[in-house]
């Protein structure tokens, strides 16, 4: 029986709202959710192409 080796874990984003769109998609997929797990993902790349802007981490504390 041949074995596929394990894709590597991803590494944890260092930015707050990157790990919370990152989450927020696996969760969406853990629960079967797919439409809003591509749209979680969406929101976090719009993030990061925004260069991970600081008030995003800080929303509602500024």
């Amino acid at each position: 029986m041949q074995r596929r080796a394990q894709a590597p874990a991803p590494t944890p984003p260092a930015c707050a709202e990157c790990a919370r769109f990152t989450n927020l998609a696996r969760a969406a997929d853990a629960a079967g959710d797919k439409s809003a797990a591509v749209d979680w993902r969406v929101l976090l790349r719009r993030h990061q192409a925004a260069g991970h802007p600081v008030e995003a981490q800080f929303e509602g504390e500024l």
